[in-house]
């Protein structure tokens, strides 16, 4: 919905026809009566309307300018004498380009800086031959709008590219419209789509007063801070907007409590007043930050409202603003920079929030100002939105994610030289506590240490000295920091004795990870000694603030990938869900299943540089996933007016295919027909075209544009078959479509330009991995493999079944208080290799189950089942009498031995509340199988040894079912029995 408050208002605008001389002479004729009526109709002067008029074919051609005549005489008496030039090429691209440097500039009578609406009538009579979306854009963003006429050969889908919505005529007898359209206005600019649902925020214009700017140049700054603050949804249950002037000295002209409605604030913001002096920015945001967002005047922070600040300036402070800057972001606000002309870009970095590319805006001319307006209030709106719903959302996937990474070693190197200051120093502080609450804390699951540096490094604890994180967080807080220089290359070569320690300390490898952050160029060599690690298998993260060496942060992390390169040590917290995110997707990605298609807009609105990050960006996600028959699949379609199938589903399995198919990608021009595109791409999801419907399903849409059909009932096709649809629009793309695209706003991504992709990589790389079952893990069971040992069972076979089991216990939470395991084997005896009270952690039991050796012999199961009985007594760590739901998985490849008493045994064990999983591999008795499930849905049966690598997965989800009902209990008993045949799939069809 479009919420607005509309007032026809009488305002005068510049109007300049750019009229096509190709149009036949009958065309032209009803171009030159359109004109003269109009004319005579809207009554134009110098002080009033003021008009002007080119022609173009392969050039352009000026008959008058906005400042050529003075009355309306004048202009119909030039509009009769109008005459065809000569044709050419149709050159419509040309001419916008010209239109946009010369036509509405002051020297040649335009009047943009006084505030008149500005407006640029195209005719045509045909299709150009040259490209004009991308100037079409920029005018529009420069506020002009466009109005399109189109004759003769003329086609629709070029005149809506063209125009500015909805001003698009394909005939000559429309003088009434747009006499309506160039008389009145919407005197309150319509609140978008996107702003209408950020109602929710304390907003504040910090705003440089200084000389340098004068009068004439400071009315344009309110009239762009009254352009923003009207499209918004204002109100002291709302957006709240306050208003701080600055010079040599701040002052507040607007707290965020001081109206109550939207009409007395616009009413203020047009008499601001203009005094002049220095240029103090600093002093400004410590104002903003000690009077300003605080309970007494209005900020609702302790509500967790969004702050945010918007920091207007002509010039360089002449004062620090690194210092007050990172006081008002670490005050929870967040800061957008917006330079004019003079300003300096790398003091608007230090101000702005990270990342700069959604939180710096620059112009060259504060005429230009107007050019930002749509931008910057998308994107302010867009980033309320993100924080407000989505932001904790993302949160919580990284953190559920990183459930899998079961086990790690983690060491942080920080720097503490004297270039820091204390408050930078906790900020790296927090930012390794953050870490800390995201992982499972523990001697036998994630481990933590740190060190740090300046002249040499210092141990300050390692990884075996803490076990749980408010030890780990209370050691952290405790750090000191003591200054000196940056030796970070003997910094790097001190870790490795400390991982070789690591490594010691367990009887299993971990992933071992480390991460760095320092400020400045080290004053010693770096690549060697971080090489040596890396060839050790730590992976390293270089985290490089303020004045950090890039290059050196590159030698260090040995990838970009794994390096991050931050103005402000406060930047760190966003940047911590990224590198999470990365530690975290290998675990939870392993082996995933999804169908996933991009749709990706080629239309002739996108530059041919940003098309290939598209490329890249599609390249990316491709290579962090896990692809293959039975593990991810992509497909790719491109569209513009038309729709072109890259590859579909079932085409590549292997990514270097994929990635030589996307490289051969060439662009399609045209329109922006969005709509027909996911109709045409519904189909690729269906089975004949590879998609699986069993698995989970993602389309990801990538547009620069506003569709130009309608998206919604398209859309809905594709998400009502499950698919779920992440809709990344860039620039110009509105917010409307993305949302009707995707269908929840979780899944919608705007952003300013196409650098931007890079951050969603990993985001949607979780997005294809996160299988969003309520239960994802058995976070409580005892369970006991009793495994088929006999002599029909292959060694290679028997291999198979470990890394089935071990697949198993991967989907688990091992811990005393939490699941347990327990294994016997058995043929003609059975015998147990360990009990439930053996091992604590994943990886000892993973470990135990590598080290198996099978026995051979028959298969005696019922004299197996009455062994495991006993096995979850108490004294074995069995938690019955706890009320722990109590399992039995059985894995057989045969028939029972001497199955007489296979029913009594069974039952004896339903009786004692063991819930039994039979698992058969080709050759097992399907009736047997049945007689110990007592229920065929919790019966598997595959063909071959070989199935069971992915049958692990229906086991998991089956594990979840049916320990749902005792989930809310503290504890859990699941025995397995698996028959060391080893081959399981369902014996009643399941997905």
């Amino acid at each position: 919905m479009v919420n607005q408050r509309i007032a026809l208002v009488q305002k005068f605008a510049d109007i300049f026809f750019v009229v096509d001389s190709n149009m036949t002479p009958t065309d032209f004729q009803q171009v030159r009566l359109l004109l003269i009526r109009l004319a005579n109709q809207l009554n134009p002067s110098s002080d009033t309307h003021r008009l002007g008029l080119a022609q173009f074919s392969q050039d352009t051609k000026v008959e008058f300018r906005l400042n050529t005549y003075k009355t309306k005489d004048e202009y119909v008496a030039a509009f009769k004498k109008l005459k065809l030039r000569s044709s050419g090429g149709r050159n419509l691209g040309a001419a916008l380009r010209h239109a946009r440097a010369e036509f509405f500039t002051s020297l040649n009578g335009g009047r943009a800086e006084k505030g008149y609406r500005q407006f640029l009538v195209t005719v045509t009579g045909g299709d150009s031959v040259d490209s004009f979306r991308n100037v079409a854009r920029s005018i529009k963003y420069d506020g002009v709008t466009i109005v399109s006429i189109g004759l003769g050969t003329s086609t629709l889908s070029e005149l809506l590219v063209l125009a500015t919505k909805p001003y698009v005529y394909q005939n000559t007898a429309i003088v009434p419209a747009l006499k309506t359209i160039f008389d009145t206005e919407e005197e309150n600019v319509n609140v978008t789509e996107v702003c209408s649902d950020a109602s929710l925020a304390d907003i504040v214009f910090i705003v440089d007063e200084s000389g340098s700017i004068g009068n004439d140049n400071f009315q344009l700054v309110r009239g762009f801070i009254h352009k923003i603050v009207d499209g918004l949804n204002v109100g002291l249950n709302s957006v709240r907007v306050g208003i701080v002037l600055y010079s040599d000295q701040a002052s507040a002209q607007v707290f965020l409590n001081s109206f109550q409605e939207k009409t007395e604030m616009l009413s203020f913001i047009k008499i601001l007043p203009y005094r002049g002096g220095g240029t103090k920015t600093g002093e400004a945001l410590e104002f903003a930050r000690t009077n300003i967002f605080i309970r007494e005047q209005g900020s609702r922070k302790q509500e967790g409202v969004q702050q945010v600040a918007i920091v207007i300036t002509d010039g360089q402070s002449q004062d620090n603003v690194s210092s007050p800057a990172a006081a008002l972001r670490r005050a929870g606000v967040t800061v957008y920079a917006l330079g004019i002309k003079d300003a300096n870009e790398k003091e608007l970095t230090q101000i702005a929030s990270h990342p700069g590319t959604k939180h710096v805006f620059k112009v060259d001319s504060f005429a230009n100002l107007k050019t930002l307006e749509m931008r910057l209030k998308n994107s302010l709106c867009y980033n309320i939105l993100q924080r407000s719903v989505k932001l904790n959302e993302r949160a919580f996937t990284a953190k559920k994610s990183c459930v899998e990474t079961d086990e790690a070693d983690i060491y942080f190197l920080i720097d503490h030289s004297g270039s820091i200051e204390y408050p930078d120093f906790d900020d790296m502080k927090k930012f390794i506590n953050e870490f800390l609450g995201t992982f499972r804390i523990g001697p036998q699951h994630v481990r933590v240490g740190v060190v740090k540096f300046s002249d040499s490094p210092t141990l300050e604890f390692d990884l075996t000295t803490y076990t749980d994180k408010d030890s780990l967080v209370r050691a952290v807080n405790g750090i000191i920091q003591l200054g000196g220089g940056t030796q970070t290359g003997k910094a790097l070569e001190s870790m490795g004795p400390h991982f070789v320690s690591a490594k010691a300390s367990r009887d299993h490898r971990v992933r071992e990870f480390l991460i760095l952050i320092t400020d400045g160029e080290s004053q010693d060599k770096v690549r060697d000694q971080a090489k040596h690690l890396r060839d050790q298998n730590i992976i390293i993260y270089a985290i490089g603030v303020k004045e950090a060496n890039e290059t050196q942060l590159l030698e260090i992390a040995g990838s970009e990938e794994k390096m991050f390169n931050v103005n402000n040590f406060d930047a760190l917290k966003p940047i911590k869900n990224e590198i999470i995110t990365d530690i975290c997707s290998e675990d939870i990605c392993k082996d995933m299943q999804g169908d996933v298609l991009f749709l990706i807009d080629s239309s002739g609105s996108i530059n041919p540089e940003d098309f290939n990050k598209m490329k890249k960006f599609m390249e990316s996600i491709i290579n962090k996933s896990t692809i293959g028959l039975n593990e991810v699949r992509v497909g790719v379609i491109q569209f513009s007016d038309k729709q072109e199938q890259i590859f579909p589903l079932n085409k590549y399995y292997k990514k270097a295919d994929m990635v030589q198919s996307i490289e051969a990608m060439t662009q399609l021009g045209g329109g922006t027909l969005t709509g027909k595109a996911l109709s045409f791409t519904s189909q690729f999801f269906d089975p004949l075209r590879g998609g699986r419907t069993n698995v989970r399903q993602m389309l990801i849409v990538v547009t620069d544009g506003e569709a130009q059909d309608k998206v919604l009932a398209p859309a809905k096709q594709i998400q009502d078959k499950g698919v779920n649809v992440y809709a990344i629009g860039v620039g110009n793309a509105k917010f409307q479509d993305l949302l009707e695209i995707s269908g929840n706003r979780a899944r919608v991504y705007s952003e300013v330009d196409f650098d931007a992709l890079e951050a969603l990589e990993s985001q949607l790389v979780l997005g294809i991995c996160d299988i969003d079952k309520d239960c994802v893990r058995t976070e409580v069971a005892d369970i006991i493999f009793l495994v088929d040992g006999s002599s029909s069972i292959s060694p290679k076979n028997f291999t198979i079944m470990k890394n089935f089991m071990m697949a198993l216990v991967s989907k688990t939470f091992v811990e005393e208080n939490k699941t347990r395991f327990g294994l016997i084997v058995f043929s003609d005896n059975p015998e147990s290799k360990f009990t439930l009270n053996s091992y604590t952690s994943r990886g000892k039991v993973n470990t135990a189950i590598s080290e198996l050796k099978a026995p051979t012999g028959d298969t005696h199961t019922v004299k197996a089942l009455n062994y495991s009985l006993g096995y979850f007594g108490e004294e074995h760590g069995g938690r019955k009498a706890l009320k722990v739901p109590q399992w039995l998985m059985v894995i057989t490849d045969g028939e029972a031995t001497n199955p007489h008493n296979l029913k009594n045994t069974s039952e004896m064990l339903r009786e004692n509340g063991i819930v039994v999983f039979s698992i058969g591999v080709v050759g097992a008795n399907k009736d047997q199988l049945l007689t110990m499930a007592g229920d065929p849905a919790r019966v598997f049966y595959v063909d071959s040894f070989h199935e069971l690598d992915t049958l692990h997965k229906n086991i998991s989800i089956e594990f979840c079912n049916n320990i749902k009902p005792v989930c809310d209990q503290k504890h859990g008993d699941l025995v397995l029995l698996i028959d060391s045949s080893g081959n399981i799939s369902p014996m009643i069809s399941r997905p």
